[in-house]
């Protein structure tokens, strides 16, 4: 039941609404007329709700009493509790006091608001905060909203028609302490980590956003567009690109121009602390994103930027900071891992603007295998997440010049069951996505590997890709292959005995007979018998900065292989008396070490009789220091490591706490859908989100989305 606490007649004052009923229906006008534009808004984020906010805003600061109006025309059915709607918020910090009118595409208008900082928060429909509504329910429909700030009261009001107006909830300080100044927009969530919510807005009054910006830790960049009306213009702050020791490239985006014919677009941009600096300045005619280079940085230290827009009818705007840092001198990445595809001998030039790209909407094999399958140079991007079940069959890219660029998924990203994912073309690139491909349903072992590179191909990389539960082996390099790179991977669990009939198949990595030019950079191996790796006869191959964990026999070297290992750390157990690189090979060793227990200090590394020169060497490759290989490649290896899945974790887990399946020496069950521990193949969520591919700057796209699930703390573009 509705309450009334006062049964009189309150005038709201300065705010613009004539005399109010409380709980009752009133006619009432804005202060200000109704504009025109149409407002779209694209928010991802959890929710706007319990005691942190994610998701996209578009705002104004304000101070003192205010009364805001808007049409909410469309929230878009990411989730039934995907919200629009206004938003007054104390800060822009994600666990700020805030009060919200929130349309849903499952449920009615009503109000929510969080009274503490970093508190719980609650609506008219919950049972804290009921005895506030002053409608049946705590919902009515209602397509019109209005938040009205007087005096210490923030009032929410519902319309069908921006002229009746119900009062649904009066807050006074008693509910919500409010400071004096805040922000003042319009919100939008989509209730689905990783998918963007597009919801739609019009006869906005009474409030002027000039800012927007995401709040809280989203995985997906929001966005704000406008179209007809006299606005203000929107500019929204991308992301650093091309980031090196003393250069940066700045992105922004302006989303609208107020209804203004040009706006001049510029950056701002400073070391946190130090005064502004503006760029050059460009103009443009129409909505579209715009870049500038800036150099002259310091090297290693922190800088903040914002786009900037200055409208000719004299309206301007300001988006939100951003944040990167320059590179430390001497090389090394900006952001993300140590090592990236082109450390070791391949080569990615052939990925130019022109390049076409494929998109995949649907989570089947017959989507992705139809982008496997297209002829000519292509990048493949993933609008939607989810499970693949191979039906037991292999999956091959087929044609040359392909990158499969799983970092650009909505989380919790791509994962492949049952079937091998093979590169079975020349210059390709596959990143972030998952294998586990457990026995095939012909028993047959050879060859049943989670993730490969054919034979006799030919400048490839298989980068931040997770492989595991592989038959033969979980991710191996083809026979007779030249400058394959496979680059911060996460190989584990090979299956023992999966057919029950005593096959020994607990392996990670083989080189294939006369696989030449191989750079194994940055990977961790985990939970296996041997072959960590298997390097066969006439490869050549460099071995650095990778980490392993559990082994008993390692690696195996035939007489004609030739090998580099460099800065190598390996744990665990091995067998007593015996090296971890072994055989009758040429190999150089330095910086390679031992831990967890040790071995003996009488063992080495390398066996005896090798070379004291480098056999082979990428051009200007430098390793890391032994010493921070387990701790780099445990943060940065294997698909979306900011994004983990539960199998990916629970391995990273076992690592860190040195737990785990010690020898592997029975049956390896891992894979099996009643395991206790693991709970048998993944069936991640089917998200989805909307992708916006540049029409120039194609690699660095490509690059800060990888960057987004590599680093907790980066945003996609």
């Amino acid at each position: 039941m509705a309450h009334n606490r006062r049964a009189f007649l309150r005038a709201i004052g300065a705010g613009g609404i004539g005399a109010v009923a409380i709980g009752s229906t009133v006619t009432a006008t804005a202060s200000n007329a109704l504009a025109t534009a149409d407002i779209t808004i694209e928010g991802a984020g959890t929710d706007i709700w319990n005691e942190t906010d994610e998701c996209h805003y578009y705002f104004t600061d304000v101070s003192g009493e205010f009364d805001a109006v808007v049409r909410v025309d469309d929230v878009a059915d990411t989730d039934e509790y995907a919200k629009g709607g206004l938003l007054f918020r104390e800060s822009l910090a994600g666990d700020a006091k805030n009060v919200l009118i929130r349309n849903t595409p499952g449920h009615d208008t009503s109000v929510q608001w969080r009274p503490e900082t970093g508190g719980a928060s609650t609506s008219l429909t919950s049972d804290a905060g009921e005895s506030e509504s002053e409608i049946s329910g705590g919902t009515m429909t209602a397509n019109y909203q209005r938040l009205v700030r007087s005096g210490d009261a923030i009032l929410a009001y519902g319309s069908t028609d921006g002229s009746a107006w119900t009062l649904m909830a009066e807050l006074t300080s008693d509910a919500i302490d409010l400071a004096e100044s805040g922000y003042l927009g319009l919100a939008v969530t989509s209730h689905n980590s990783g998918t963007l919510c597009t919801a739609s807005f019009s006869n906005l009054s009474g409030v002027a956003p000039s800012s927007n910006q995401d709040i809280g830790a989203v995985e997906v960049a929001g966005s704000v567009s406008t179209s007809g009306g006299d606005t203000d213009p929107i500019v929204s702050t991308g992301s650093a690109s091309n980031v090196t020791n003393t250069s940066a490239t700045l992105n922004g985006a302006l989303g609208g121009l107020g209804g203004a014919s040009s706006a001049n677009v510029f950056f701002e941009y400073r070391e946190s602390g130090a005064s502004w600096t503006a760029t050059d300045v460009q103009t443009l005619t129409t909505t579209d994103s715009f870049s500038q280079d800036v150099s002259g940085l310091s090297s290693g230290a922190d800088y903040e930027f914002r786009a900037m827009t200055d409208a000719s009818d004299g309206d301007s705007a300001t988006g939100s900071i951003n944040a990167f840092t320059a590179s430390e001198d001497g090389g090394g990445s900006s952001g993300g891992s140590y090592f990236d595809g082109e450390d070791g001998f391949a080569s990615t030039a052939w990925l130019d603007d022109s390049t076409q790209v494929v998109t995949v909407t649907e989570p089947t094999r017959s989507a992705v295998e139809n982008a496997f399958h297209t002829s000519g140079p292509r990048v493949i991007v993933f609008e939607t997440s989810g499970t693949i079940d191979l039906g037991g069959e292999t999956l091959r890219i087929t044609e040359d010049n392909c990158w499969v660029a799983g970092q650009t998924a909505p989380s919790p990203g791509i994962t492949f069951i049952s079937g091998m994912v093979q590169v079975d073309a020349d210059n390709c690139v596959v990143q972030h996505i998952r294998s586990r491909i457990g026995p095939g349903p012909d028993g047959n072992i050879q060859g049943n590997d989670s993730l490969n590179t054919q034979d006799e191909t030919v400048n490839n990389v298989i980068d931040h890709c997770t492989a595991s539960w592989g038959v033969d082996e979980c991710m191996s390099v083809g026979y007779d292959t030249d400058e394959t790179t496979y680059s911060n991977n996460l190989i584990y669990e090979g299956l023992y005995d999966p057919y029950g009939d005593g096959s020994d198949h607990n392996y990670c990595t083989l080189i294939g007979d006369g696989a030449d030019h191989v750079a194994l950079l940055g990977n961790v191996w985990a939970k296996a018998r041997s072959r960590i790796p298997r390097l066969k006869s006439d490869t050549r191959t460099v071995v650095a900065n990778n980490f392993c964990y559990f082994f008993d026999e390692a690696t195996n070297t035939d007489g004609s292989a030739e090998t580099t290992w460099v800065g190598n750390k390996y744990t665990g157990v091995t067998a007593t008396g015996e090296s971890i690189v072994e055989g009758s090979g040429t190999v150089y060793g330095e910086d390679n070490i031992t831990a967890d227990p040790p071995i003996d200090s009488d063992v080495p590394f390398v066996e005896e009789g090798t070379t004291d020169s480098k056999p082979l060497w990428p051009d200007d490759l430098t390793a890391m220091p032994s010493t921070d290989v387990e701790g780099h490649n445990l943060t940065y290896a294997g698909a979306r490591p900011a994004d983990r899945t539960e199998n990916d974790q629970r391995i990273v887990r076992e690592i860190t706490d040195r737990a785990g399946n010690d020898r592997l020496d029975s049956e390896y069950d891992y894979w099996l859908p009643d395991h206790d521990a693991v709970g048998g193949y993944p069936s991640l969520p089917e998200n989805t989100h909307s992708l916006s591919v540049p029409s120039s700057g194609l690699r660095d796209w490509l690059e800060q989305w990888a960057l987004s699930v590599e680093e907790a703390s980066a945003n996609p573009p």
